[in-house]
Parts: C-alpha cells; sequence; structure tokens
C-alpha cells in the first residue's frame, strides 16, 4: 500500500461494527476471513460508498480523483453566457 503511494493502518481484530463509526478513511482492506460483516458495515455508512479491499490493492485503490462538472445547462449550454452571471 505504502509503495503506491497510499497509507494503511493496521487494526488487526477490529470489530467490523466499528468501521460503521469510524472516520476519516477511504476504504479497508481485508485478507483471509470472511469479510460479509466488514462489507455490511461499510454499505451502512453515510456518505460515500467505501470499498472492500480483499487482495492486494493497485494503484486504483490509493489514488484519489476528484471530477469538476460545470452544468451549462440553465444558459442553454451557452458557457460564456454562465461565465457572465458568475461574474456578477
Amino acid at each position: 500500500m505504502r509503495a503506491l503511494g497510499g497509507l494503511a493502518v493496521e487494526a488487526p481484530g477490529l470489530d467490523p461494527a466499528a468501521l460503521a463509526r469510524l472516520s476519516g478513511f477511504a476504504g479497508a482492506i481485508l485478507w483471509g476471513g470472511d469479510g460479509r460483516a466488514h462489507a455490511q458495515a461499510l454499505a451502512g455508512r453515510h456518505g460515500p460508498i467505501l470499498p472492500l479491499i480483499g487482495g492486494l490493492p493497485d494503484a486504483a485503490h490509493v489514488a484519489l480523483e476528484r471530477h469538476v462538472c460545470i452544468d451549462t445547462t440553465a444558459s442553454g449550454g451557452n458557457a460564456q453566457l454562465l461565465a457572465k452571471v458568475s461574474e456578477g
């Protein structure tokens, strides 16, 4: 995980229910055992959907990607008109 640029915190024996209460993480890695309770705890969280990674993570699991979308449909698709409105 660290070799790919990510940060991992080991928590052996962590109660699966804790995944529903903890914050400040973007996913959980579980090697071995049945991950059903862990997956259910992650699925029951409010907010973004967090993955339960069951194998060795790859670069896609440790990279943070953000998308910005500017909706121009309110101006009929005219981005210049939208820019004039945002300028005030």
